[in-house]
C-alpha cells in the first residue's frame, strides 16, 4: 500500500551513518520522536513531546492523528496505512532513489532545462550502480544522476527520516530540525514529498 511522505534526506546524497541509533538519539533529544515501537511492518517511532514545534503544518486545520492505536491489530493497520503520524529511520550502505509514480521531469542543475527522459538513465542506474554518470541533451553539462533538479519530488540518499501520513506540501520542517540533523551528520539537510 502506498502512503503519503515527507522524507527528511541529507543535500549531499552519499551521506550516511552506520546505523540509525545516533540519529534516533540526536531526534528523540530535540523532542522529535518517541521511544521506538514495533508493529508488524517494523520499527517505528511516534511523534515526540516538541514534533509540532519542528514541523509547521500549513494551511486552516490539517486533521493529523498523532496517537499511535493501542490494539496490535489495528497498529498494524495503521502502520501499513499511515492512518497516524509516525516516523521512520531508514538508511542504506547503497546509494537509493526515493520518488513516486507521480514525480515530474526534473531539471538540469545548469541550463535549468526540463528532462523528460530522466527516467532512462534512472532505469539503467538501477540495473548498474555504475552508470550513474548523465549528461543535459540542452545544456551538455556532464555530472552524477544524482545533481538532477527534482524540485522537493524525488531524491537520492543513503539516509532518510520518513514522516509518514504527511500530505504534500501539509507540512515542513523548521530550521531548529533541520539544523539538529545537519549538526550530526556535518551536512547540509533537504525535505522531498513522495507517495510510495
Amino acid at each position: 500500500m502506498s502512503v503519503h511522505k515527507l522524507v527528511l534526506l541529507p543535500e549531499n546524497p552519499h551521506t550516511h551513518l552506520d546505523n540509525t541509533g545516533e540519529l534516533a538519539a540526536c531526534l528523540q533529544a530535540i523532542g522529535f520522536i518517541g521511544e521506538p515501537n514495533r508493529c508488524s511492518h517494523g520499527i517505528f517511532y511516534p511523534t515526540g513531546a516538541d514534533f509540532l514545534q519542528l514541523v509547521s503544518f500549513l494551511g486552516c486545520s490539517p486533521m493529523i492523528e498523532l496517537e499511535p492505536p493501542t490494539d496490535a491489530a489495528l497498529l498494524d493497520a495503521a502502520c501499513a496505512d499511515a492512518s497516524f503520524c509516525h516516523i521512520r529511520l531508514v538508511h542504506s550502505d547503497i546509494l537509493q532513489f526515493r520518488a513516486d509514480a507521480q514525480t515530474r521531469p526534473p531539471r538540469c542543475p545548469q541550463c535549468s532545462q526540463p528532462q523528460p527522459d530522466w527516467r532512462d538513465p534512472i532505469d539503467h542506474w538501477n540495473n548498474d550502480p555504475r552508470q550513474i554518470a548523465w549528461s543535459c541533451a540542452s545544456c551538455d553539462f556532464c555530472g552524477e544522476l544524482t545533481a538532477l533538479k527534482f524540485r522537493r519530488t524525488a531524491g537520492f540518499g543513503k539516509l532518510f527520516v520518513e514522516i509518514r501520513g504527511i500530505y504534500p506540501s501539509e507540512a515542513v520542517p523548521v530550521d531548529t530540525l533541520l539544523a539538529a540533523l545537519a549538526s550530526l551528520t556535518r551536512d547540509a539537510w533537504q525535505y522531498i514529498y513522495i507517495k510510495e
